[in-house]
């Protein structure tokens, strides 16, 4: 009986294991072992996974998915995952030191990524996708995304600030012009008044962050007198805020808000209109005033009878040239894609090398509310004359930089917000506080 019974124990076993080596797939019998973290970056059998990490959510995380939908449907072997999650730039660092990183980081602001570049965090670029941005972007792209020299980050959204906008059938109907040197523009402040009407909407109202609209200025009156050298070594300290070169920027804006009648106010409403406020002041009827500097993203801010039309009630362009010695530069911003350090597997490569394309960019240019930089884009996909004006604004621009009072310290910063306002409400002269924002970068 014994016998009998571990004859039958012993074909059993052998059953089983036929069935488990056959439920095995070629034999192979263990899972490859994963660094931390990379359980979520393979699924089983064939099929890939790439993950992502990034600040997108609600609409945008539905347009990025589609985004991610037409990669995959050419690419069904790679599950793409993304993860938007508010708190992007605390959960990327967490992660990091936690050996747990995901295999992509998109950034909304370039300044995380660089301090993960400087931390040995980061995958650089390799060559072919280096050779897709030399073909795919102007050049100031490679150069945004390249820390201390080394070549990162791959854009794909971005935006754009110094746009002037306009209400257009009134601007139209007055038989105004759109200027394109700063003379023009001055000139065209001067008929507005001669014909009664009040040029600039203007607030710099933001709450804790009031001031940062009135940076904005200065940094685009910057790009347009001096050049982007100049520029970078003013956000890095080597020039400072009391050199003739910046003081030069707050005088010309000076003219702007400060000469009477320019501003719909007057110069104490600048600093208690909010800066979304003063965008819908062009919009009345008949319009309080009839220009106003703002990013890419003032529609935002428009009333909603604006926002439903706006081809046929929005106009706006570039802040004109000002030295004809300067070539004006762009200020942009963007999502800045970059690969963690270790991670770089050709299916992520894959990713990466798709979001230099303008594949990538032509599902959410459907969607609406998404402007890229490729060059290969369909232009002809953006749901707005208006979204497509800015689109070319970017493929146009000669040069670009970031936003100089984001990329300076937190401290610099502030007092850089706190100085524009209490010059603009008379508070402090300019050469005092132009004084007292260096200042701060001693503290």
């Amino acid at each position: 009986m014994f016998r009998s019974r571990l004859s039958f124990l012993i074909v059993l076993m052998a059953v089983v294991s036929l069935v488990l080596a056959a439920c095995g797939g070629g034999g192979q019998t263990t899972q490859p072992t994963q660094p931390a973290g990379g359980t979520e970056n393979q699924t089983s059998g064939e099929q890939k996974r790439v993950t992502i990490l990034g600040a997108f959510g609600g609409g945008e995380a539905d347009a990025f998915e589609e985004v991610i939908k037409v990669f995959e449907a050419a690419n069904p072997d790679i599950d793409v995952v993304y993860t938007g999650v508010n708190d992007f730039d605390t959960q990327i660092v967490v992660r990091v030191q936690a050996g747990d990183p995901p295999d992509i980081a998109g950034f909304p602001q370039p300044g995380g990524a660089a301090r993960l570049a400087a931390e040995g965090n980061l995958t650089p670029l390799w060559p072919e996708i280096i050779a897709q941005i030399d073909q795919n972007y102007a050049p100031f792209w490679k150069e945004l995304g390249t820390f201390d020299g080394t070549p990162y980050g791959v854009f794909h959204r971005v935006n754009a600030k110094g746009f002037i906008w306009y209400n257009k059938p009134a601007f139209e109907a007055a038989g105004y012009t759109v200027p394109t040197t700063w003379d023009e523009l001055k000139a065209l402040t001067e008929q507005m008044k001669a014909n009664g009407h009040t040029p600039w909407c203007e607030g710099i109202e933001s709450g804790a962050a009031t001031g940062w609209k009135g940076t904005d200025w200065i940094e685009n009156i910057m790009l347009r007198t001096q050049t982007t050298a100049t520029y970078d070594r003013w956000i890095s300290g080597e020039v400072p805020f009391s050199s003739p070169e910046v003081k030069r920027a707050f005088e010309i804006l000076g003219e702007t808000w400060f000469t009477d009648g320019n501003v719909y106010g007057g110069r104490q409403s600048i600093v208690l209109t909010n800066f979304g406020d003063a965008a819908t002041f062009l919009f009345t009827e008949p319009p309080n005033c009839w220009l106003h500097l703002q990013g890419s993203f003032v529609t935002n801010f428009f009333q909603d009878s604006v926002k439903a039309d706006l081809d046929n009630k929005v106009g706006l362009f570039v802040m004109p040239p000002i030295d004809p010695n300067v070539t004006p530069a762009l200020e942009v911003g963007g999502d800045v894609f970059v690969v963690l350090k270790g991670r770089d597997r050709p299916e992520v490569r894959k990713f990466m090398e798709f979001m230099a394309t303008g594949a990538a960019a032509d599902p959410w240019i459907r969607q609406g509310g998404g402007i890229f930089p490729h060059k290969d884009q369909n232009l002809s996909l953006y749901p707005t004359s208006i979204e497509r004006q800015v689109a070319e604004a970017i493929l146009a621009a000669q040069a670009a930089r970031f936003d100089a009072s984001d990329a300076m310290p937190a401290a610099v910063n502030a007092a850089f917000w706190k100085g524009v306002t209490d010059w603009a409400s008379g508070n402090r002269d300019l050469d005092t506080v132009l004084s007292e924002i260096d200042a701060a970068r001693n503290q």
